[in-house]
């Protein structure tokens, strides 16, 4: 399942980051397309290059921003990890160690008729 999970946020952050470029890119040119039509002017260029410049600083945010996430989710993933661990191993060296069930040499000695007498009452 983890592979999944990871195929699947890696597809995710490709798509945002290729959102993140193509977005202000797009809008540059069409801002100073529309300026250019409108007013005359000559800054579709200037727009343009201002719309990659934003794309890469927010592409550069968001995988620093994922990177640091996927960070944060791996360490907590190695804290769970060694805490069940350490519970296995604590709860094993915690607890006294049980009596066996196999009969000993003296309890076949004495058979079940021992085992079988009322408590609280001393036979002679």
């Amino acid at each position: 399942m983890r592979y999944k999970k990871s195929v699947f946020r890696s597809l995710a952050m490709v798509t945002q980051l290729g959102l993140c470029v193509l977005t202000p890119t797009i809008l540059g040119i069409a801002a100073g397309s529309f300026l250019d039509a409108r007013f005359g002017t000559k800054v579709t260029l200037i727009l343009l290059i201002l719309g990659v410049l934003g794309g890469g600083r927010g592409a550069y945010l968001t995988a620093k921003r994922i990177v640091e996430q996927e960070a944060r989710e791996e360490k907590t993933e190695r804290e769970r990890q060694l805490r069940e661990v350490l519970a296995d191993a604590g709860n094993s060296a915690d607890r006294p160690k049980r009596p066996s069930r196999i009969l000993t040499a003296d309890s076949a000695e004495n058979g079940p008729a021992d085992r079988a007498a009322p408590r609280g009452e001393d036979s002679a």
